[in-house]
């Protein structure tokens, strides 16, 4: 089983309370920014900033540690050259062309190539909640469910390049009209997205109000899987019954709602691993698990190694480029 794509989008912030009760950190907790550096509620930090990857990277000798944004989604945009994206533990390769989204709290970094051009979109998710907005966002996340990477052809690359540079000159900026021409601008890259995502199945409304359950489910697994909710439980709590949730699930995130659950503790048990010492025992518990070996095969089960295999892997980095099977298109 491949739970890569929807694990990706689960949220760093609803990990921190109980691994910080494991003692002996392996590694510092990745930061949580606004903007790279910057911590949420700096002065001066704008709903939507974008800036050219120079700008930063440059200063960090072109590496960027892994981190996460409160709030924040982000759209990195390579023109040329490129680099390897590190979301949680999956690799993948970036080059000219590609446009890679990452959403609100997942933990991720990245080595630039020297001299890399492009641009780093950051946009804060009530920004995207405007009635402007609205039929954009539903079609948006009812295809972006997952961190995704879009590979352009000539003629996009052309459009995206357009797009981006647009957008950074009236951000810089401060011409009459500045606010709608950015919020204008982000349409128009959104609507690049969309048209590049594969289409939604099924007709009139229902795939957007899928949508938003299953976005709703999603962020109420980040808040309630130390519980060990059932899927009922979720359903229950969304006013849905069980089999429409999995209807939901299969038609948008092509996962059951179990899948879904299980990536998410998946998720938490392999931070725990990277980010501290703990043995798999107190880690079991952590997450609500009162036999080790049962964890332990649960562990295999979803991720192939057992925890201890995992954690030395992640030690030592045993990371492949190619091997990231959360979504790409082109």
């Amino acid at each position: 089983m491949d739970y890569s794509g929807q694990l990706l989008y689960f949220s760093l912030m609803e990990m921190t309370p109980r691994s910080q009760n494991l003692k002996s950190p392996r590694a510092p907790q990745p930061e949580i920014y606004a903007l790279y550096g910057e911590q949420p509620g700096d002065f001066g930090i704008e709903d939507l900033h974008i800036e050219d990857i120079d700008a930063r990277a440059r200063l960090h000798d072109w590496k960027i540690l892994p981190h996460a944004h409160s709030g924040m989604m982000q759209f990195i945009y390579i023109s040329e050259g490129g680099a390897e994206a590190i979301v949680e533990d999956r690799i993948t390769p970036l080059r000219s062309g590609d446009l890679f989204f990452i959403p609100e709290g997942v933990i991720h970094s990245f080595d630039f190539q020297d001299g890399t051009i492009g641009w780093v979109l950051s946009v804060d998710s009530p920004f995207l909640k405007t009635a402007s907005f609205r039929s954009l966002r539903d079609l948006f996340f009812g295809r972006m469910f997952s961190v995704s990477k879009l590979i352009l052809d000539a003629k996009r690359k052309q459009e995206a390049d357009t797009l981006f540079e647009c957008l950074h000159k009236e951000f810089i900026g401060s011409r009459e009209g500045r606010r709608a021409m950015l919020e204008c601008l982000t349409q128009a890259l959104l609507i690049l997205t969309i048209r590049e995502m594969p289409r939604l199945k099924g007709t009139g409304t229902e795939p957007l109000n899928g949508a938003r359950i299953a976005t709703a489910y999603r962020d109420l697994i980040n808040r309630r899987f130390y519980d060990h909710w059932s899927v009922a439980d979720y359903a229950s709590a969304l006013s849905v019954s069980p089999s429409q949730l999995t209807r939901i699930c299969r038609l948008h995130v092509g996962k059951s709602p179990a899948a879904l659950i299980h990536a998410r503790i998946l998720l938490e048990a392999q931070r725990m691993l990277r980010y501290t010492e703990a043995p798999a025992a107190q880690i079991a518990f952590e997450l609500g698990y009162q036999d080790p070996a049962y964890f332990s095969r649960f562990f295999k089960r979803l991720a192939g190694v057992t925890p201890r295999q995992y954690r030395l892997q992640s030690r030592n980095r045993n990371l492949k480029p190619e091997k990231s099977n959360y979504p790409h298109h082109g």
